[in-house]
């Protein structure tokens, strides 16, 4: 196969896992967190500045917990979306590679694009096994923060509705069937891709 894989996820399904198992499996590199230095450099971006603008969507509203003004924040994001494009437009060039997240799937619309999802129950007990000290009540809070998040986001920067089954070539459900399922269903999807 010789595309790159996209994986967006909810918040809680495992797609990070699923895409780092997916990698492995393949012997092809992964990014997730590891964009970050890469778009740091492309950008000429202070690591610290680009982690607190990381898949966020320019704040219109003047709530912003980040505290700049919104022509900043909006000429800021909008700079690191360049950079990070170009980012994964390299990689793809380089060859076959899975990157998670960080619109991606926008980005490298002739990649297999796949999306993770699980039932909200399924995430919250993967929320709180990840982090011990963590309640219920904040694992959903977090789960849904994220999720928003991300939504805004992708759809600030693509035409694409995040999460909308039509825009991806997989979608596989973490919560049915576990990380290994979502990673063997993808892995034959992946078989049969020109």
């Amino acid at each position: 196969m010789n595309r790159a894989i996209t994986i967006s996820r909810e918040y809680g399904s495992g797609g990070r896992e699923i895409g780092e198992k997916l990698a492995r499996r393949l012997g092809i590199p992964f990014y997730d967190k590891e964009l970050i230095a890469m778009i740091a450099k492309e950008g000429n971006i202070e690591t610290s500045v680009l982690e607190a603008n990381d898949e966020v969507d320019p704040d219109f509203d003047n709530y912003s917990p980040r505290q700049v003004p919104p022509d900043y924040q909006i000429a800021m994001t909008q700079r690191i979306y360049a950079a990070q494009a170009t980012v994964i437009r390299n990689l793809n060039d380089k060859g076959p590679c899975v990157i998670v997240g960080r619109c991606a799937d926008a980005i490298l619309p002739d990649a297999v694009n796949i999306f993770v999802f699980a039932d909200m129950e399924s995430r919250i007990k993967r929320i709180m096994s990840l982090n011990p000290g963590l309640s219920r009540d904040e694992a959903v809070n977090s789960i849904e923060i994220v999720d928003r998040r991300r939504k805004a986001y992708h759809e600030y920067y693509s035409p694409i509705e995040w999460g909308k089954m039509d825009a991806y070539d997989i979608c596989v459900n973490s919560g049915l069937i576990g990380v290994d399922g979502c990673l063997d269903a993808a892995l034959a999807y992946i078989r049969h891709v020109r």
